[in-house]
């Protein structure tokens, strides 16, 4: 069902969409519009960058950290009028119209950082050319905000003395870092009543300039020393750094990036240090830094414990959160916001209504905040994509977001969305190897084993980076979010960005390619099926069998493998680990259940399989039920609460200890098959659950409860259950079920 039409008529073209990138949507939205769409993740730690003693930001390309600077900016401002704030960014600038907007708007400083072409690393070093910048600009700033940052006494005139003696290219306004600059070293003339200050020239990368370059040393030294005893207004000030960048391209400048970022991290932790240790309090420099930044820097450089630095003073920005299936989500709340700011309507309208005007009840049965979820990474600039992608549509005409958007926009923003995570790659990885790893999935399986995968690689990329690097790649794959893991029959998936760290690499757990991505790569069931369906059944896959006869020591199936019949078995000792007296009392003719592949017997040209062997599984959680929630089984009557409380232990349980009668036991069963066997939109096939309700329930029969199939029974509770058709193999039609 489409959401009601809005009162105020604007379309999805008119929604304010922003920006990828925080400084373009400033120069191109205004400032006041980019603080207007903010929202802080409700789990990041503001007050320990205000008032505690962290000061990096760290998270992936994307999750809003340089918003989060100027956002900062604006909370310190409001909380003390008087605040000073300054920003320096990196290589990318706001136009001049926007800067002195910014300028105007507060007390606030804007200053760029170049990197002259020449200046390439020799000896890997940059902590004193960082010492000297940042002395720089605390003295620039101290000038600009009227002398008013620290107190005007000797040992801030030496400071200033002494940085002023070291002259580079640049103004207050673009810091240069430098191959060559100037110091000058004023000398007295006793005799004559003078002092003249000679200049030095100091060229960073030549080793005979080695005098000179210990001059320079020698009066940044001096500048820290000075630096530590000066004292400081009660005026506040902040220094807000965003990270330089680093790509894998010119190896040479490559590097020189990585150590300039490292040496930056390094001295922005010794000021801080110095102001702490100084007692000077209300001022810090505060840098945001991209996490496969620092990964790269400690796989390709020398650290010097960069890792500790970072990781004891940062605050991560993560858009994790508990209920990720609500609107109530952070990055789902800013979509919403957006949508708000776009009505400019003065009526007071709660949340409630704004979703209903503006969404389905469901997309592909899906409810629309899952749908938009998993096609994210949870990150702001995911949003943006989406409302910029549904803009750009031939739905861009439609008053709210249908099923019929979503379709049409989905392309688009798979597309933008594998680029942006080329970016986040160009840390790690040259262009060509970037396109020869994505090539690797293009149009392969958006499901597959650690060993499918591994197979393909030796097979089309031998002797390439995935192949010699397997296991490192997928870890970066899987920390960048274009995979992630998987096991979809017990409805279990694992993604960094949900906070799961590191990938399983096992036979039980699955690759999978994020669902964002797989329009892009030409991925999907489709595809899937294609490829599965050209292969024989896979040592380890789960399929559901039905019993074609029985003996003693064996049951002999049969199951579908993309509408081929395969005949297999299962040996006694492979149904239970408890003894089995009787398999007659256990099994008939008939009977589905659920089992693994072993292996292909050659002996009997039939596959052999074992039984899940679920009830030792679940005896163990239904015994912490009974010991966990004893005052819960006991106190709830209503069936569907006390089932509520038992899916908090994440696993199935035995049910005939807590239902009140059997039509509540079967619809207590029919949850928990409705958990183990449902496809990735919530659907699980009617027969399966039946043969989950007999193993639990041998002597279960649906006519006992005045009904002919259980598909009738299901129908029966509309309230309970959503049921349709699914067009099967041929001519077959296939029932499945959804519990609401």
């Amino acid at each position: 069902m489409k959401g009601a039409r809005h009162m105020n008529g604007i379309k999805i073209k008119d929604i304010y969409a922003g920006k990828p990138d925080a400084k373009d949507e400033i120069n191109f939205e205004g400032v006041e519009e980019f603080l207007e769409a903010f929202v802080v993740p409700r789990n990041f730690d503001l007050d320990a960058l205000c008032n505690g003693n962290k000061f990096f930001i760290t998270g992936y390309k994307g999750v809003g950290k340089t918003a989060l600077l100027f956002y900062l900016d604006r909370l310190l401002r409001n909380k003390d009028e008087a605040t000073c704030t300054s920003f320096i960014f990196f290589k990318e600038e706001f136009t001049d119209l926007k800067k002195s907007q910014l300028d105007r708007f507060s007390k606030r400083l804007l200053s760029s950082i170049y990197i002259e072409n020449e200046t390439l690393v020799n000896n890997s070093e940059f902590e004193y050319i960082w010492r000297w910048i940042f002395f720089k600009k605390l003295v620039e700033d101290n000038e600009t905000f009227s002398d008013g940052i620290f107190v005007n006494d000797r040992n801030w005139s030496e400071f200033v003395k002494t940085v002023k003696s070291i002259h580079g290219p640049g103004t207050s306004k673009k810091y240069i870092i430098p191959s060559k600059l100037k110091v000058s070293l004023p000398i007295s003339d006793k005799m004559a009543g003078t002092e003249v200050a000679p200049e030095i020239n100091i060229d960073l990368n030549s080793k005979n300039e080695e005098g000179n370059l210990d001059k320079f040393v020698e009066l940044v030294t001096l500048a820290e020393n000075l630096l530590g005893k000066v004292k400081k207004t009660d005026i506040p000030y902040y220094l807000f750094v965003d990270e330089l960048e680093a790509y894998f391209g010119d190896e040479q400048v490559f590097h020189r990036d990585l150590y300039l970022i490292r040496d930056m991290i390094f001295t922005i932790k010794r000021i801080n240090s110095i102001f702490a240790s100084a007692e000077m309090n209300n001022i810090k420099i505060i840098c945001s830094i991209r996490t496969e930044i620092v990964n790269s820097i400690s796989r390709n450089i020398v650290t010097k414990e960069m890792n500790k630095v970072v990781s004891g003073f940062e605050v991560p920005l993560r858009w994790n959160y508990d209920n990720t299936n609500s609107f109530s989500h952070p990055i789902l709340q800013i979509l919403l916001r957006r949508i708000t700011m776009s009505e400019h309507s003065d009526e007071e309208r709660n949340e409630k209504k704004l979703i209903s005007e503006w969404f389905p009840d469901n997309i592909h049965e899906i409810d629309p905040a899952s749908y938009i979820l998993n096609n994210s990474w949870c990150k702001p600039r995911d949003i943006v994509r989406l409302i910029t992608s549904a803009k750009g549509s031939l739905q861009n005409e439609s008053e709210n977001f249908s099923t019929a958007v979503f379709l049409a926009l989905r392309k688009q923003y798979s597309l933008d969305s594998l680029e942006e995570i080329k970016e986040e790659l160009r840390a790690l990885y040259s262009t060509e190897d970037i396109e020869m790893i994505i090539n690797c999935f293009n149009g392969f399986k958006a499901y597959m084993s650690f060993n499918e995968l591994k197979k393909r690689v030796g097979e089309l990329f031998k002797d390439t980076v995935l192949d010699k690097c397997f296991v490192q790649v997928l870890q970066d794959l899987y920390r960048v979010g274009i995979i992630g893991n998987c096991i979809p029959k017990l409805n279990m998936y694992r993604w960094n960005y949900k906070g799961d760290d590191g990938i399983i690499i096992s036979d039980e757990w699955k690759i999978m390619v994020h669902q964002g991505l797989q329009a892009a790569l030409s991925l999907g069931r489709r595809q899937d099926h294609y490829f599965r369906s050209k292969q024989p059944p896979q040592v380890g896959d789960i399929v559901t069998v039905t019993i074609e006869s029985l003996n003693t020591s064996f049951l002999n199936v049969l199951f579908m493998h993309y509408g081929k019949m395969q005949f297999g078995y299962i040996h006694i000792s492979k149904i239970s680990g408890e003894y089995i007296e009787n398999i007659y009392d256990l099994f008939s003719a008939g009977d589905n259940l659920e089992a693994k592949i072993i292996e292909y017997d050659k002996k009997y040209s039939k596959w052999a399989l074992t039984l899940i062997d679920l009830p030792q599984m679940e005896q163990s959680v239904k015994k912490v039920v009974e010991e966990d929630n004893a005052e819960i089984l006991g106190n709830h009557s209503n069936i569907l609460e006390v089932q509520k409380d038992i899916d908090e232990v994440e696993e199935e349980v035995v049910v005939d200890s807590v239902c009140v009668d059997p039509m509540s036991e079967i619809h207590c069963l029919l949850k928990q098959a409705n958990v183990k066997y449902q496809d990735e939109e919530g659907f699980a096939n009617v027969s399966a659950a039946g043969s989950y309700i007999k193993l639990h329930k041998p002597n279960f029969d649906v006519n006992n409860l005045g009904y002919a199939k259980l598909s009738k029974l299901i129908e029966d509770f509309p309230e309970k259950y959503i049921i349709k058709k699914c067009r099967g193999k041929g001519k077959i039609e296939i029932k499945v079920y959804k519990c609401k």
